[in-house]
């Protein structure tokens, strides 16, 4: 019955990729109104036999380091979005150029969506710009990355180091959300191509983290070891290679590498070479570096910490034993002293 449920599960959340893939493949066609952007869709025709292959060669339904499933719905998803993003920024350059002005602007919509399925009686259809169709295709995908990895098998995860990963996806998911919104907001952004192409791939670099499993969960770490093989082998897993082969440090090393750090440099190029100065952009530049030093802090802590050694225990105290005299009824206390170990 467990097993049932689990493959249940894991074909509702590929279900899930799948409608998100084909919604995002339908708009990137009707935007460009060429019927090659359907070829999107070749990675999520694909998770049918990643179901297959995974449930047949793994006994927890799912791999231990990679989620291929999840990697298989970016490949689909991602580059859907990059088409949409250089779809409106060629509006823009268009309508600027039409207008005869010398920048573009974001007040304008450009081109709608009208979905006339949903114009039914008295009910008015629904017209959705392509920018709002964009930011609502980008959310849902951070939240079927989270809803997903949910919906999936454990793997080799236990209930705790699970619930530990969905909370790590809230708050990554947020992070790169923001970092592509509100970047192609601004008004240094939005009609230079290079500087699109690179906070688009950053976003890209950034989703790579959610294709990885156990090295977004940092691993309980023995904080006493009694014997002195134990204090050696703990001691040799947590400082080989500067504490490198612990999970806790590749989740760090992997944010910072591919989120915080590239996150934060882009931030500061806007800054120091754009000019870019607005309270938002402030105050995330802040929060990014703050998080970026307590990481490296805490890698540090990590490398150099060194396992507490622990005293053995002390037997209870021998030095006096009450002993009782059952004969006579009376309680006499006898020394007993300790053996002197031969020379």
């Amino acid at each position: 019955m467990k097993k049932i449920i689990k493959i249940v599960k894991a074909l509702l959340a590929r279900l899930l990729f799948a409608a998100h893939g084909l919604v995002g493949a339908w708009k990137v066609a009707s935007s460009y109104g060429n019927f090659l952007c359907y070829f999107l869709l070749v990675p999520i025709l694909l998770l049918p036999i990643e179901f297959f292959i995974t449930f047949k060669f793994t006994e927890e339904g799912e791999w231990k380091w990679f989620c291929p499933s999840v990697c298989l719905y970016l490949l689909s998803v991602a580059p859907g979005l990059w088409l949409m993003q250089l779809h409106l920024y060629r509006e823009r350059i268009d309508y600027r150029d039409a207008a005869g002005w010398d920048s573009c602007t974001l007040q304008t919509n450009y081109s709608t969506q009208t979905i006339e399925d949903l114009s039914n009686g008295n009910i008015p259809a629904l017209s959705v710009s392509d920018s709002e169709w964009t930011l609502a295709l980008e959310q849902l995908l951070v939240i079927l990355l989270i809803v997903g990895r949910w919906l999936l098998p454990k793997g080799k995860l236990t209930r705790d180091q699970l619930s530990q990963l969905l909370l790590v996806y809230i708050g990554m998911a947020a992070d790169i959300l923001e970092f592509s919104a509100e970047n192609l907001k601004e008004s240094a952004v939005y009609c230079d191509l290079l500087l699109i192409i690179i906070i688009l791939a950053l976003w890209s670099w950034s989703l790579i983290q959610f294709t990885l499993v156990l090295t977004s969960v940092a691993a309980r770490r023995g904080r006493n070891f009694s014997t002195a093989t134990s204090r050696s082998q703990n001691f040799c897993d947590l400082c080989f290679k500067c504490g490198c082969c612990a999970n806790e440090i590749w989740s760090l090393m992997i944010t910072i590498i591919m989120q915080d750090g590239p996150f934060l440099v882009m931030r500061l190029y806007l800054i120091i070479n754009r000019r870019v100065f607005n309270q938002m952009m402030m105050f995330f530049t802040l929060k990014n570096l703050l998080v970026f030093s307590l990481q490296v802090y805490r890698i540090g802590i990590l490398c150099c910490s060194v396992p507490n050694e622990v005293e053995p225990a002390e037997e209870p105290a021998a030095d006096a034993l009450t002993v009782t005299d059952v004969e006579k009824g009376e309680t006499k206390e006898t020394e007993i002293e300790e053996p002197v170990p031969a020379s």
